[in-house]
């Protein structure tokens, strides 16, 4: 008993720091890394909610930019980082498709580091060429199997969310549609506007507002609820194919081992921070999907996409050059 008592006292001794730090925290700035170039989506979210949570917390969020490597370089640096609060991560949906698409990766996305809140998505919409008189996925499956050579779409980066779309949707119906990879969606764009493919799996943003101005017709939101920034277009739920729900998602991470108490408050400074009236406008005007998880809920949300998208990858002999 004299030993048990010993053993408990030492362990206090030993967690009487953190959770004196955990008190205090936050003392200084909080350094945030993006790991995408300035300017993307992800970077837009993670500036406007870091200014808010570093309202809430009493101390700046400084951003730093840290692309490459679709995200591993940044997310490593996260992941090596102190486990103090002071160094968190603002990532997207690599930190789970990088795992699915069997990359080798430095980390362990779900061991190395630790969930804070996912805070916004950005839902998948299929769109086609106006010049075709498709307007459901249906339509699309048809014409796949009823012309010669099949039907090909876009997708902007192999390995993207619309991507893996793309490959479900082929997997599951038999249709022959052939999937054409673009190195961003800028020229995926043009080379559908100008009709030299008719099919196109993207983001509701940049994709959306040419289905606003009639330049594409889309045909398909990935999402379980019609977008407002595309009233008329129905979902895939809508049109019986629940399984081709897909966003790319944005959250927050902290280090691994990052202490419970740091991130509660973490936690409650991304809630304080999309419940603003403002924050929140701007992004739903903007195309995303406002969240507030629980860590454990982003947890979850982690784990499913790698369960999730990890048989396409292996189905679709899907590679990605590293």
């Amino acid at each position: 008993m004299r030993y048990a008592r010993l053993a408990v006292f030492a362990t206090l001794l030993v967690a009487a720091p953190a959770f004196g730090q955990a008190e205090s925290y936050p003392s200084k700035p909080i350094r945030v890394i993006v790991p995408t170039v300035a300017g993307g989506a992800l970077d837009n979210v993670a500036r406007q909610v870091a200014q808010r949570m570093g309202e809430r917390l009493g101390q700046p969020l400084v951003v730093e930019n840290r692309g490459g490597a679709a995200g591993v370089i940044g997310m490593d640096a996260v992941a090596k980082s102190a486990p103090d609060g002071y160094t968190v991560c603002f990532c997207a949906a690599p930190i789970a498709l990088n795992t699915a698409l069997g990359l080798k990766l430095p980390y362990d996305a779900e061991r190395d580091f630790a969930p804070v809140s996912l805070v916004a998505s950005i839902p998948a919409l299929i769109a086609v060429h106006p010049s075709t008189q498709w307007r459901s996925i249906r339509d699309v499956l048809e014409a796949a199997k009823t012309t010669p050579g099949g039907v090909s779409f876009a997708y902007a980066n192999v390995g993207a969310i619309t991507h893996l779309m793309g490959e479900a949707l082929k997997a599951k119906s038999g249709a022959d549609m052939t999937g054409i990879a673009y190195k961003g969606a800028g020229q995926a764009i043009q080379d559908v506007l100008s009709g030299r493919v008719p099919v196109f799996f993207d983001a509701i943003i940049p994709t959306g507002p040419q289905v606003q101005a009639g330049k594409l017709r889309g045909i398909a939101i990935a999402s379980t609820k019609r977008s407002p920034l595309l009233p008329e277009v129905a979902t895939v739920v809508e049109q019986g194919f629940p399984e081709l729900v897909g966003s790319g998602f944005y959250g927050v991470v902290a280090p691994g081992k990052s202490p419970q108490p740091v991130v509660v408050k973490l936690h409650a400074a991304v809630v304080a921070a999309v419940n603003q009236t403002d924050v929140r406008e701007k992004l739903l005007a903007q195309g995303y999907e406002v969240h507030a998880s629980t860590p454990e809920e982003y947890a979850a949300y982690i784990r499913r996409e790698i369960e999730r998208w990890t048989p396409v990858v292996k189905a679709a002999g899907i590679k990605v050059e590293q």
